[in-house]
């Protein structure tokens, strides 16, 4: 019964040593995800990570209820030279998402699709899910994709390293926690001499893990990492392959909904470490943005009506039953998810991309951890476009 609740949302794994290895994803498990107005999977088309559903049209008569910039009724190519119109006046976006199954930080634009936003500011939006955000961010940078979401971690990596990508909203509470199943631990100095489950080495959670574990005078030397993509690491910690990991709050749900292990929390990153940091943003690169501005600009409309949408308690029943189908996760599991969310303020009001101590926090992190030098280092006018954000609240204020 365990076995099969777990397999719901985990990815193969397997274990040597008593220690859960997990098993590296091919790039041919990658998902692209479309509308099936437009093209319908066939039957013997296997479907991987999440059950697909049929998606339906909310267009109102003939044209777009909205009023677009750039755009007349029965829609017109965008002004820039990278986005195309489909049949149905539509712009073409292509998006990545991180997770496999999708993690909630990735999940907004998901909602944006379920319940018709895009289409409302006259978008098609194509998705593809990554294992990981730092897989997301490089198909954006190589060209692969429009527009994705992504870690600041990643952003601040790559933008170190010359790549011009920029911010245009996001979520800037990470909540990330160490959590543990073993009763002798209860502060942070009880984690010497333990086996910690994270990310990656350079991920986010690794990271995030490092700098809880320097607020107590702790260093990687003083811990075993090991690594997992994702929901693996609730394998581990319910199997008892190890007792400590770096979790989401989701993660937490899905053990205290779907098994009888009790998870106590040991230290937050920002409600014990670190206010001054930040979690994800959606993206693009720069020269996109410049050909593509009128696109990017009803992109993020659609991420800031979608943003209203999960942030309001009365919707919290079809918000559930979105990230139920695109995490795999029981909806009992989802809604319990998305009440810890809403209490922590996962999604805030606003940008979420306004405040340059949090992403400055994140480059001394990153510094911190030796993935970028200080003289590398971006600073946060390099990595975000604030005025995307601006213009996308004025096409919201006209259209709504």
């Amino acid at each position: 019964m365990l076995k099969s609740q777990l397999d719901s949302v985990a990815t193969a794994s397997a274990s040597a040593g008593g220690m859960v290895v997990p098993v590296a994803r091919r790039d041919s498990e990658l998902i692209s995800v479309r509308h099936r107005r437009r093209r319908s999977i066939p039957e013997d088309q296997p479907v991987t990570a999440h059950r697909q559903i049929n998606r339906h049209s909310r267009l109102v008569g003939g044209c777009l209820a909205v009023v677009l910039t750039s755009a007349a009724c029965g829609g017109s190519d965008d002004s820039g030279s990278g986005a195309g119109a489909d049949a149905g006046g539509l712009i073409s976006v292509s998006y990545g998402t991180a997770g496999t199954p999708v993690v909630y930080g990735s999940i907004l634009p998901h909602v944006a699709d379920e319940e018709g936003i895009y289409e409302k500011y006259g978008l098609e939006v194509t998705f593809q899910n990554f294992a990981n955000g730092a897989d997301s961010l490089r198909a954006v940078v190589g060209g692969q994709l429009d527009a994705a979401m992504t870690s600041t971690s990643n952003l601040v990596n790559v933008v170190a390293q010359g790549a011009e990508v920029k911010a245009m909203a996001g979520m800037d509470k990470p909540d990330y926690y160490i959590a543990t199943t073993d009763p002798s631990i209860s502060s942070c100095e009880d984690l010497a001499g333990q086996t910690i489950g994270v990310d990656q080495t350079g991920g986010a959670r690794y990271n995030g893990t490092v700098a809880m574990l320097a607020s107590c005078g702790l260093t990687v030397d003083d811990v075993t990492f090991v690594n997992f993509a994702g929901p693996p690491i609730i394998q581990a910690l319910v199997q008892g392959q190890i007792t400590v990991g770096t979790m989401h709050y989701d993660e937490e749900a899905f053990i205290e909904t779907t098994t009888d292990v009790a998870l106590e929390e040991v230290i937050s990153l920002v409600k014990d470490v670190n206010p001054n940091t930040h979690y994800v943003e959606q993206v693009a690169m720069t020269d996109y943005i410049e050909e593509n501005r009128d696109t990017v600009v009803r992109l993020t409309a659609a991420y800031i009506e979608a943003n209203d949408f999960i942030r309001d308690p009365a919707n919290i029943d079809r918000f559930a039953e979105i990230a139920a189908e695109h995490n795999g996760q029981p909806i009992e599991v989802a809604r319990q998810s998305i009440e810890l969310f809403l209490e922590f303020e996962f999604w805030p009001e606003g940008s979420g991309i306004d405040d340059g101590a949090k992403f400055q926090g994140v480059i001394d992190e990153q510094i911190g951890a030796g993935a970028v030098t200080e003289a590398e280092a971006p600073a946060y006018e390099d990595m975000v476009d604030l005025s995307i954000y601006e213009d996308a609240m004025e096409l919201v204020g006209s259209t709504n």
